[in-house]
């Protein structure tokens, strides 16, 4: 039977839906995702849980498509516009005008992806940087070249004054433990977020915040064990988190990386880069326009449907800056005494 239609993807021909929903085209369906919902996860009062879920189902799917900016016609009736015509002057940054366009079976899919166990499958897991560890080698060759982990790092903060000028009195004891527990807090957020946590600063901000007891309770610490414990019980007994032994211990592993370093002769590096990837995060965050308090809710279906009351809140900004302060504090800290962190062993 010769073809009515001509997929606008891969340009095959097919005769009827049932034709068109062939594994012919399922490569096919998979832009429609890309190409409509990618930007509209950053959508401000979605639950960043699922907007995490979502921004790496549709990175991935990314990676595994071309180019091509056509968009699918994905309808479950011939009659019904293209995709491309329904979205057609609509707001891609807007996921309720997006979800309106979308036919019954195209949500239901989409539904399900989200809901599937499988769809963790689709996203490929973040290699964080501070696992890097230069390998030792007794003669080493001129002309042999290493990878640079300052290319891969996040660029560390120089502008920092020096302890002397921001402090007269000596710091306390405790300093250390408390940056321990900033660290915990970060490594766990940057893996939540599976290594996206600059693409949503204010509620990678929020999470970071919620981890970390010495930002948001201002407690402090005596020793190394029980400030990263405290980070691991924050990530297992908060809701909209829901922590796991595997995600706990990894955390730990973690910290115990950034404060190895990436070799013995620079061992304060990773302690330092991830102090001032906290501060940029918090800096982004900061002019967020979701951090303001008087950022307008969304109430469309899409919002409703994937929002959780349960999600964490905002930092306002005014706390953002205090944090900074302190953050900026740690920073100046770690540039003078960050080997005494980078010397401890943690036996958790």
């Amino acid at each position: 039977m010769k073809g009515k239609y001509v997929c606008p993807r891969c340009n095959i021909l097919y005769c009827s839906l049932p034709c068109y929903q062939s594994e012919v085209h399922v490569n096919c369906s998979e832009a429609f995702y890309q190409d409509c919902v990618m930007e509209d996860l950053k959508s401000q009062d979605t639950d960043p849980v699922a907007e995490r879920k979502m921004a790496e189902i549709f990175k991935r799917l990314q990676q595994t498509e071309d180019d091509d900016e056509n968009n699918l016609d994905s309808d479950d009736d011939d009659s019904m516009p293209d995709l491309h015509e329904r979205m057609r002057n609509v707001n891609l940054d807007d996921a309720d005008s997006v979800w309106e366009k979308l036919t019954p079976a195209e949500r239901q899919e989409f539904e399900e992806m989200l809901q599937s166990g499988d769809a963790s499958e689709l996203v490929a897991p973040w290699e964080p940087w501070w696992l890097y560890r230069k390998k030792k080698v007794l003669v080493e060759e001129m002309e042999t070249e290493y990878p640079d982990y300052r290319v891969n790092c996040p660029k560390i903060k120089n502008n920092v004054p020096s302890f002397h000028q921001i402090s007269k009195t000596a710091p306390s004891p405790c300093v250390k433990f408390n940056i321990l527990n900033l660290i915990g807090a970060y490594c766990y957020t940057s893996r939540f977020f599976n290594g996206e946590h600059h693409s949503m600063p204010a509620e990678a901000c929020s999470t970071f915040v919620s981890l970390s007891g010495n930002l948001s309770l201002n407690h402090t610490y005596d020793s190394a064990v029980i400030a990263v414990e405290a980070v691991a019980h924050e990530a297992v007994n908060c809701t909209w988190i829901s922590g796991s032994n595997e995600s706990v211990n990894c955390m730990k592993e973690d910290v115990q990386c950034i404060l190895t370093g990436p070799e013995d002769i620079n061992c304060t590096f990773y302690l330092l880069a991830a102090l001032s990837d906290m501060y940029q995060l918090m800096t982004e965050a900061k002019r967020s326009k979701c951090s303001d308090a008087d950022a307008v809710k969304k109430t469309g279906e899409f919002s409703k449907k994937f929002s959780d009351q349960s999600s964490v809140s905002l930092v306002q900004k005014d706390k953002l800056k205090l944090y900074t302060k302190k953050l900026e504090y740690y920073l100046s800290w770690s540039q003078a005494f960050g080997s005494e962190i980078c010397c401890l062993t943690l036996h958790i």
